[in-house]
């Protein structure tokens, strides 16, 4: 049962009944104001220009033509009111509480889909910033799942190339009892690394140098995809696909990829150089020119990033691909948008998402220098609720700052214990009332349901399907936690009225209405159990 689908409907129907052959967007949003009701539009604004009328006046002659069954209308000066009906919400409990997968939808239609998300260089260990992009990415591609999409998540990893290079000569020099050379990777890490490798590949040392990095840069990396498989998995995040950078090379798919872009002339030689051309009118905006091939013969990031492309979407054929990046990249999106329009790629189905930075109190993050707080640290530190939670509380063009005593406090200004709490609520209240009621009927008379507190808090489960489709349509996860501590709220409000009069608690003497509120219960706890689920949260049943 959704209200805001009937509404917007009927809304355009009457707004047709006005004269008006192509009806504006109703912009209907939850109301900010309880006290004007629970969704508001303000289409008669934008409809007095057009029919040469005052606001207030459209909003009157709507109102008069909505005959709804969710909600009242009501206008209010130049906007439109809507109040969710007693005997609507009562309805909604009963289907909310048996419906398990409440909320999910067929919104994507089973669109073929890649979010591809993390994917730092295999050169060293995770920090907490990558946390933050491995849940942000984990918990879209689950709301996408549940909104009808066909979600495949991937890593992607830069084993070839450069970077790989100078970590397998780090490699190399801690073997030979050397400093990394400039430019290259220090810490302990590598030294450990460096000892597993003299015990797995004995004598590589001894190599001619290029043989004995190669071999080093490949194991390195093999070693540290291991380390990253466990760290994520320890959050609860996981991979379709673990996808190899040097694959594109084997294959060819790089090589063919950047032909076709010579064929459709976006290739130039410069200074010694192979750049990218994609010239201002092509491109729709100024984009730099960017090398390719240099001088060398090495090729750049660029030129692995334009394989990659055409492999997700001319080979396997993703109707879109999300990625997550750092918010230092935000000058290679544009870059990789004008690749695309060159390759015959709509730019629109590459969507980019940006992420600030994470910061701690303590702690510097430099993978090369050896200094940052490691993401297996701070999991050892939050646990896996917490953090994952914490890490959805901003946007991503936020900064965040996680405060390790806030997430760790059993108390209610921590988010994550009042949430949870609040679904340990419910469930000890509903094995109260079982205890207390063997015999309660099996059908629950929701019309019993009358009390401010008891509608408040089904006004607040009827708006989870449209959070989880507005989250879903704008790829933002950190609408869930924001939707969690309001369910939250009103949960602990309809308990605590208990608190202050006992006729007012969920297990009364009348089993008929202590099964109503056992159903409200039920509903709830549903409700909360699958926004936490979204967000990779546990739902304890006790605390």
């Amino acid at each position: 049962m959704r209200a805001l689908p009937v509404i917007s409907s009927a809304l355009e129907g009457a707004v047709r009944e006005l004269g008006v052959e192509q009806p504006p967007n109703p912009e209907l949003i939850r109301a900010r104001n309880p006290e004007y009701g629970d969704y508001s539009s303000s289409v008669a604004m934008k409809l007095a220009r057009l029919l040469r009328q005052p606001p207030p006046q459209i909003a009157a002659r709507l109102a008069r033509r909505l005959e709804l069954e969710p909600a009242s209308a009501e206008a209010v000066g130049g906007y439109l009111n809507f109040r969710l009906r007693t005997s609507w919400l009562q309805a909604l409990v009963r289907s909310a509480a048996a419906d398990e997968g409440y909320g999910s939808s067929e919104l994507g239609a089973g669109e073929r889909l890649q979010v591809e998300f993390v994917s730092t260089n295999p050169t060293g260990p995770l920090h907490i910033g990558h946390g933050r992009g491995a849940i942000l990415g984990d918990v879209l591609c689950r709301l996408l799942d549940f909104t009808g999409h066909r979600t495949e998540r991937e890593y992607y990893v830069n084993d070839y190339g450069t970077q790989a290079q100078k970590f397998g000569a780090s490699l190399l020099a801690r073997l030979r009892g050397e400093e990394p050379p400039e430019g290259g990777y220090t810490g302990e890490y590598v030294i450990e690394l460096a000892q597993a490798a003299r015990r797995d590949l004995p004598g590589v040392e001894a190599r001619p140098e290029p043989e004995a990095v190669a071999a080093l840069a490949e194991y390195g990396a093999a070693r540290m995809v291991e380390r990253f498989r466990a760290t994520l998995g320890r959050i609860g995040v996981r991979y379709d696909r673990w996808f190899s950078e040097r694959s594109l090379w084997e294959r060819g798919t790089a090589p063919a990829a950047i032909e076709r872009l010579r064929q459709r002339g976006y290739l130039k030689q410069a200074e010694g150089a192979v750049w990218f051309a994609p010239g201002e009118e092509e491109a729709g905006e100024e984009v730099e020119d960017r090398v390719i091939f240099r001088r060398d013969g090495s090729h750049t990031y660029l030129a692995s990033d334009i394989g990659y492309l055409v492999d997700r979407f001319l080979e396997r054929g993703y109707r879109r691909v999300i990625e997550v990046w750092g918010a230092d990249h935000h000058g290679y999106v544009p870059r990789m948008k004008a690749v695309a329009r060159a390759l015959g790629i709509d730019p629109e189905r590459l969507v980019v998402i940006l992420i600030q930075m994470v910061t701690l109190k303590e702690g510097r993050m430099s993978k090369r220098q050896g200094r940052f707080v490691s993401l297996d640290e701070l999991v050892d530190r939050l646990g896996v609720d917490a953090l994952r939670y914490f890490y959805l509380l901003r946007s991503p063009e936020a900064p965040m700052e996680i405060d390790p005593a806030l997430a760790t406090a059993q108390r209610f200004d921590n988010p994550v214990y009042y949430a949870q709490y609040a679904h340990a609520r419910l469930f000890n209240v509903e094995r109260t009332a079982v205890e207390t009621h063997p015999g309660l009927p099996a059908d629950a008379d929701v019309s019993l349901l009358q009390l401010p507190w008891e509608l408040a808090l089904a006004r607040e489960i009827s708006f989870w399907p449209d959070t989880v489709e507005q989250a879903a349509r704008l790829l933002e996860p950190h609408r869930l936690p924001y939707y969690v501590h309001q369910l939250a709220e009103a949960v602990h409000a309809f308990y605590n009225a208990g608190n202050e009069d006992p006729a007012l608690r969920v297990v009364v003497p009348d089993p008929a209405l202590t099964r109503a509120r056992l159903e409200l219960c039920r509903a709830a706890r549903n409700t909360l159990r699958l926004a936490l689920g979204l967000m990779g949260v546990a739902a304890p049943e006790r605390m």
